[in-house]
């Protein structure tokens, strides 16, 4: 098990120290302005502050005010501090559709050297809710498009990639930090290089390199002493507590860490230290009470996006049921000019009848399409609710079940029982985390027309790769693979985004299959000749007449008893079109379920 901070206090304090705090690279030049300096400062004011309505009124004279003045980096600035507001408050539905709208309104102002801003918005919304690939996806996009002339805007978005690296790809945080360390000393960034070094000390405490700890801990006290007001304690104490475990004083450490604000921060600290001190009885305590703060996080985040969805559905019922009055009335309106019409010489009036009639039956085609999108939005809206409904409630119960069962003092319980009880808490959490990154990836995807295809891949390794995670050991089916293709043949495409959708389509096979076989083919389009295809046949119950292009829609599913929210085909489908491809259902096939993904040769 390795130590993870929680994302959220990292990424949004390092944000606001290169945004907000006075004592940044980014105030280091006297401000002039002294308007600008006071609605700023309103801003800081209310970001700390449970004042949601004032905070937003400041930003948005803050916004107003430099757009007016024509300085657009400050505009967009005010738009970042409501976004990292919404974050902080686990408001991450609002938090990305309102990145979504930023991004539309750099569009519209044709602010390519503010790209960056958004991108890396979206880089912190998916790593808080754990989906760490996308997020590291998007953090070095946004390094490819920041302004290099401007070194300083690179200084959070190395320490965020960072963070989200340090427990799987440690060496990399490592460089990532120290080129960030590298900018904040070539431009005299007092307060950030303390923070950084703050930071060094987590990484390298993370990575067990008990030697750069004690560095970094030296040199953290060295800036104490002489930084005076310019120091940085935000992470004091987390500083503290590795360099203490880095000298085997695990209680004074244990003490530490009650001394953290952020109660998750202190349970996953708490877990650390005891598995190091060989304490496993306090490690699984501690793991416990980390399992229940972080599932309560969960929660919060999944109500939110719940409530957001289900109101953006609202809003499109309210619109179509407008404009549907709004038909009608038009519609009477042109019934009633008729008997004047009638009244008019018999050229004019057949004339006017035509026009009229065509007028009509549009507005008919329009009142019609109306009708149906308002019933579209309920159903979407029920189905939605639904779905939340089965699939959060059923792993919350298995948790909060379990939970009460191996936290009971006077269970009778035996080693392999726990453990089978752990695993499947953490199978339950798992699946509650994946339904919020399955929200917020095609919530993402919504927004984004192109996706990269620059990565050269051989086909049949990489579909034989995707297979290891696939086990038939014990179950009624068996899978295999099949190709026409030479082991040698190469397609340029998205390797992460291809996988994903492969995985979708064989989960899919997996979880409707009970005998039989799925089959994982690669072969050349005979229609389309440019088109390089991987099917994903099974011997299941198969797709019913009429549903063909439902599977397709958001929250459509098959089976209401399965798991999923019925979002994995419609990102499938929408990833693979970016990608210049599709996803189709082989309707000749008619043994179970034939699902091909369809991707370009070039």
């Amino acid at each position: 098990m390795k130590l993870k901070l929680i994302y959220q206090r990292f990424i949004v304090a390092t944000l606001l120290a290169f945004a907000c705090m006075p004592q940044t690279l980014l105030a280091q030049t006297p401000e002039t302005d002294t308007l600008s300096t006071h609605l700023l400062d309103e801003v800081r004011k209310y970001f700390n502050l449970n004042n949601e309505g004032a905070f937003y009124i400041a930003t948005e004279r803050y916004r107003d005010y430099h757009l007016k003045q024509e300085e657009i980096h400050k505009y967009y600035s005010g738009w970042t501090f409501e976004v990292l507001y919404d974050i902080n408050h686990n408001h991450f539905y609002r938090a990305m559709r309102k990145t979504n709208l930023m991004q539309s309104d750099m569009r519209k102002r044709q602010a390519y050297k503010e790209y960056y801003h958004a991108t890396h918005l979206r880089g912190i919304i998916y790593s808080l809710s754990g989906n760490t690939d996308l997020a590291h996806q998007y953090f070095e996009q946004a390094l490819e498009e920041v302004d290099h002339a401007q070194p300083t805007n690179l200084i959070p978005i190395y320490m965020d990639l960072a963070n989200i690296e340090m427990d799987t790809k440690a060496e990399d945080a490592m460089r990532h930090l120290n080129c960030a360390i590298t900018i904040i000393k070539a431009n005299g960034g007092r307060y950030e290089y303390s923070d950084a070094i703050a930071f060094k000390a987590i990484i390298a405490y993370a990575m067990r390199d008990w030697k750069t700890v004690n560095t970094a801990y030296e040199e953290y006290m060295r800036l104490k002493d002489t930084l005076g007001k310019d120091f940085s304690t935000t992470y004091y104490h987390y500083v503290n507590i590795c360099k203490n475990v880095a000298d085997h004083h695990y209680e004074e450490a244990i003490r530490l860490t009650n001394l953290l604000t952020n109660s998750t921060d202190t349970y996953k600290f708490q877990t650390e230290i005891y598995e190091i001190a060989g304490d496993t009885i306090k490690a699984f305590k501690a793991q416990k009470h980390y399992a229940f703060v972080k599932d309560s996080v969960n929660n919060v985040i999944m109500s939110e996006e719940m409530v957001g969805s289900a109101n953006d559905l609202a809003l499109a019922e309210r619109q179509s049921e407008s404009y549907q009055k709004s038909s009608k009335r038009m519609k009477w309106s042109m019934l009633a000019l008729v008997p004047v019409a009638c009244l008019m010489p018999f050229a004019a009036c057949k004339i006017n009848k035509r026009r009229y009639t065509k007028r009509l039956q549009q507005q008919n085609k329009e009142l019609k399409i109306a009708k149906d999108k308002a019933k579209e939005a309920e159903r979407m809206k029920i189905n939605f609710i639904q779905n939340m409904t089965h699939e959060v409630r059923t792993p919350l119960n298995i948790i909060s079940g379990f939970a009460q069962v191996i936290s009971d003092p006077n269970a009778d319980i035996s080693k392999e029982e726990r453990a089978e009880i752990a695993n499947r808490i953490a199978k339950s959490t798992n699946n509650i985390v994946n339904i919020v990154n399955e929200i917020l990836d095609i919530s993402g995807k919504e927004s984004i027309h192109y996706i990269d295809r620059s990565d050269l891949i051989h086909c049949n390794e990489t579909a034989k790769n995707v297979l290891k995670d696939f086990d038939d050991e014990g179950k009624g089916y068996k899978i295999r693979f099949e190709s026409s293709l030479k082991d040698s043949y190469k397609l340029m495409t998205n390797a992460k985004e291809m996988e994903k959708i492969l995985h979708n389509l064989l989960n899919n096979a997996c979880k409707f299959t009970e005998q039989g076989t799925i089959t994982l083919s690669c072969y050349h389009d005979e229609v389309e000749s440019d088109m390089v295809c991987f099917s994903v046949t099974d011997t299941g119950k198969g797709i019913k007449e009429g549903e063909e292009e439902k599977i397709f829609e958001h929250f459509y599913k098959v089976d209401a008893y399965k798991e999923g929210v019925g979002l994995g085909l419609p990102l499938a489908r929408r990833v693979a079109r970016q990608m210049g491809g599709d996803v189709v259902l082989d309707t000749s096939y008619h043994e179970g379920s034939r699902f091909i993904l369809k991707l370009p040769k070039a």
